[in-house]
């Protein structure tokens, strides 16, 4: 039970720190930022795949059915960490930066034999960006320095339910609250007659809204050792409300006045429709290999900014997970070890580019305790954007960790 409380105070208190940002791209600029994938720490290791995945020892927030592989009188809680370093190049420069940040707070429980219950709090998108352009005054040759800059990001709280239907038969839901601070400055400076004017426009968005998700996992046995499990999910598309205040600012030798200071009215903002699929393959308890289809359609999500910009981006994500032994006599042949790829077309597009991301994992699971709980480690090499039409290209190394923790509650221990 004291896993219990801690995992509690855990959720509770991330929150606050999720709402830091944790990028470094340019490409954080358009749209809600750079979105965010958390699903779990044995998910990280498997190239982000997760709509068919089941098990009793590794939570797995992507298709809220897998709740229901959660014993009885049992609870999962699972807390990730990331680490990122990128290099950033174009055709003239290039630039190293590194981030990193909570990824997910996340725990599972059974509520009945045929109910399950879920909580997560995590990241939905960062912004992070700082970037220096060279502007010229139409019908000119005179050029002048602008610097633009972003900060913060979304998070979101989940709550997950699902529904044991039959033995092979899982329905599950999550409805969600997204909320977020974003930060945007232009910072632009002219001279004129030999006096330097700075220009500064800050605008401070604040973002809010809800959403609900759909899930639903059939178990296929085909033999004594062999298993199917087929995966589907629909994200719900879903109203986001933006509250936006403006200020400008001029300065000049050591003056500064304000211009303008403008506070809009909220607006919606539609998040797109998600739909996804998944399927599974067990043999026994020592491999499992998994592939997922995701549908996101952007090009019809309504926001304020760099809606034209936007496109539908489909991802394929695949992988596998083998054990050696389940034999829990022996150390070494408890871990798990974990490989995956995916490859994003990318939800952006810019000068007719599709921003595509495509991205390499291996990982391991390895026991931390007698029972069911696993420390997870994961490497993501991965490639993002192109250096066509002036635009950026990322490489870059993400290493995720997360404890994965079991415990019974509610359980009385026999001594015999």
């Amino acid at each position: 039970m004291k896993y219990i409380f801690s995992a509690i105070v855990l959720l509770l208190s991330g929150a606050s720190v999720l709402a830091q940002n944790s990028t470094s791209s340019p490409y954080s600029k358009f749209g809600i930022g750079e979105l965010e994938m958390a699903a779990g720490g044995r998910n990280a290791g498997m190239g982000e795949t997760g709509i068919a995945l089941r098990s009793n020892m590794f939570f797995n927030s992507a298709n809220p059915a897998s709740l229901t592989a959660i014993e009885p009188q049992s609870f999962l809680f699972d807390m990730g960490f990331n680490y990122k370093y990128t290099q950033l190049s174009n055709t003239q420069k290039k630039a190293n930066v590194t981030d990193g940040n909570i990824s997910w707070v996340q725990m599972g429980f059974p509520i009945s034999k045929k109910f399950y219950g879920g909580f997560s709090v995590n990241p939905k998108s960062s912004v992070g960006y700082d970037i220096y352009l060279l502007k010229t005054i139409d019908g000119t040759s005179f050029e002048y320095p602008s610097i633009y800059q972003g900060s913060g990001g979304l998070s979101e709280s989940a709550l997950m339910l699902a529904w044991k239907i039959s033995k092979n038969i899982s329905l599950g839901g999550k409805g969600g609250y997204i909320w977020g601070n974003v930060t945007q400055t232009i910072d632009q400076t002219v001279s004129v007659s030999s006096t330097n004017y700075e220009i500064l426009q800050t605008d401070n968005i604040h973002y809010s809204g809800g959403y609900f998700n759909l899930g639903t996992q059939i178990t296929i046995p085909l033999n004594s050792k062999s298993t199917l499990i087929f995966g589907a999910l629909a994200g719900l598309s879903s109203d986001m409300k933006a509250k936006i205040s403006t200020s400008i600012t001029k300065s000049y030798e050591g003056i500064s006045e304000v211009i303008s200071n403008t506070n809009k009215n909220s607006y919606a903002k539609k998040l797109p429709l998600d739909l996804g699929t998944g399927v599974s393959f067990l043999y026994g308890l020592k491999w499992v290999g998994t592939f997922d289809y995701k549908r996101s359609n952007w090009n019809d999500a309504n926001l304020m900014y760099d809606s034209n910009k936007l496109t539908t981006n489909n991802s394929f994500r695949g992988g596998v997970e083998f054990a050696p032994k389940e034999e829990k006599q022996s150390f070494r042949q408890t871990i798990r070890y974990r490989m995956g790829y995916r490859y994003e077309t990318g939800y952006l597009k810019l000068f007719n580019n599709q921003i595509h991301e495509q991205a390499l994992s291996v990982g391991f699971g390895m026991p931390i305790r007698k029972d069911k709980s696993y420390a997870n480690f994961s490497l993501e090499f991965g490639t993002r954007g192109t250096k066509t039409a002036s635009l950026v290209k990322e490489n870059f190394v993400k290493f995720n960790c997360s404890l994965n923790l079991f415990d019974r509650w509610f359980y009385k221990r026999q001594i015999d």
